[in-house]
């Protein structure tokens, strides 16, 4: 019987992996590209209707990860402003529970804004949640019923630098560890085993304040960011293999070091950029991690903190002419030519995610979502106006299993956005 009961939890398991499922913030390795497909390639002039709309969740502008029957997202508490929640709902918006995790940033802006990310179950562990919030609390929630499991202040730990806007990070793990980039005077970055918390190992400190960038994997290296250096570290040992003076090139600006994009992945070149009229540089990686060069810059895209896609050879975003507007931008990422720089009529700049053939564009200034076409100009093809939820549209989207998941501070929306679900209505 308990040879059966395991084959059963086994067999449950290895359903939810092999499901379609967005285990971190902006999915795999935090690019903004999902595999999806039967999408609509239009939609409806009057726009799409919501399947549902989960409100008074907290505010935030943390996006949702989805896992099997499961979504989850970071909010600050609605009953206590001064805190952090954790929350997971069902696949209809309905709350399942919700965990207090930690204090909130006490500064400028203060609402949650870490995606969480989830772990999945291993022969000796549950499946959990791992979550980072506004004041350095990292904290490890058991994924089923949102029990802590650990938690820690890193930020107190290693002395973290705070830049305005407080710690801005979701977690990164492979293999059962955690990295987070805490941008203190005793490290850089440090590893966390997800089992309890304790330390795997700590990389040296780099200059500059805390940014408020997700890293990404290349290999067995992590490249992070802090207000001043991009930095490469083995995730093996924590050897910092190289860093560079990414401020510097950038130009110093009004805003200079205000980072808060994950960096462009493709091949071994990585994309880096920020608002402000900072300067965006291509790298490329050098091999047997010796370190990095440049390969162009741009002064077309300097992106806020809606991120960047990479399609086909191009990189899509929206740059910054100041806080409340900026133009849609492409550039060859062989070259860094601009092909197009187009304002989207009247509104601002946003995020953008990709998905079947389509760029999802989610403009701040008036809460629009687009659909767009990958082209040689700003070619949009649907658009609504999101009339839900509160604050400013800074969440970004989510496509999973042919859902389009929208957050506005305090609701979650999704929209069914699969042809074959259209048909069927």
């Amino acid at each position: 019987m308990k040879i059966r009961i395991l084959f059963l939890c086994f067999a449950f398991w290895t359903s939810v992996l092999n499901a379609e499922n967005v285990l971190r913030f902006r999915g795999e390795n935090s690019q903004g590209k999902y595999e999806e497909t039967g999408l609509l390639p239009i939609w409806p002039e009057e726009g799409l209707e919501p399947k549902w709309v989960a409100e008074e969740l907290g505010a935030g502008w943390s996006s949702v990860i989805k896992v099997g029957s499961r979504l989850y997202l970071n909010s600050t508490d609605a009953n206590d402003r001064k805190m952090e929640s954790v929350i997971c709902l069902d696949l209809d918006g309905n709350k399942l529970w919700q965990t207090t995790t930690g204090a909130a940033w006490t500064g400028s802006y203060p609402e949650a804004r870490m995606t969480p990310t989830y772990v999945p179950r291993t022969k000796s562990r549950n499946a959990r949640i791992v979550v980072l919030t506004g004041n350095g609390e990292v904290v490890c929630l058991a994924a089923a019923t949102g029990k802590i499991v650990w938690k820690k202040n890193v930020a107190e730990i290693y002395g973290t630098r705070f830049g305005r806007w407080g710690m801005c990070e979701s977690p990164i793990v492979r293999r059962g560890t955690i990295f987070l980039t805490v941008c203190g005077e005793k490290a850089s970055v440090v590893a966390l085993s997800v089992v309890d918390g304790s330390v795997v190992w700590e990389a040296e400190p780099v200059d500059g304040q805390g940014a408020y960038v997700t890293p990404i994997l290349f290999e067995n290296q992590l490249i992070a960011m802090t207000a001043e250096r991009v930095f490469g570290v083995d995730i093996r040992d924590g050897k910092l293999l190289w860093q560079d003076d990414y401020q510097s090139r950038a130009g110093d600006h009004f805003g200079s070091g205000i980072n808060c994009n994950t960096p462009l992945l493709r091949g071994n070149r990585f994309f880096v950029t920020g608002g402000y009229d900072q300067l965006g540089v291509m790298y490329e990686i050098l091999p047997n991690a010796e370190g990095v060069k440049v390969v162009w810059t741009s002064e077309a895209l300097d992106i806020h903190h809606g991120n960047a896609v990479e399609v086909e050879g191009r990189i899509y975003g929206s740059n910054w002419l100041n806080n409340s507007t900026g133009n849609w931008v492409c550039l060859d990422w062989e070259t860094g030519e601009t092909i197009y720089e187009e304002p989207w009529e009247r509104l601002g700049k946003g995020t953008v995610i990709y998905a079947d053939g389509r760029l999802y564009l989610y403009e701040e200034k008036r809460g629009t979502l687009g659909l767009a076409i990958p082209d040689d100009r700003l070619n949009v093809v649907s658009s609504f106006r999101v009339t839900f939820g509160t604050q400013q549209h800074w969440a970004h989207p989510v496509i999973c299993d042919g859902i389009l998941y929208v957050r506005h501070g305090t609701s979650l929306a999704a929209f069914d956005i699969r042809q074959e679900g259209k048909e069927k209505t």
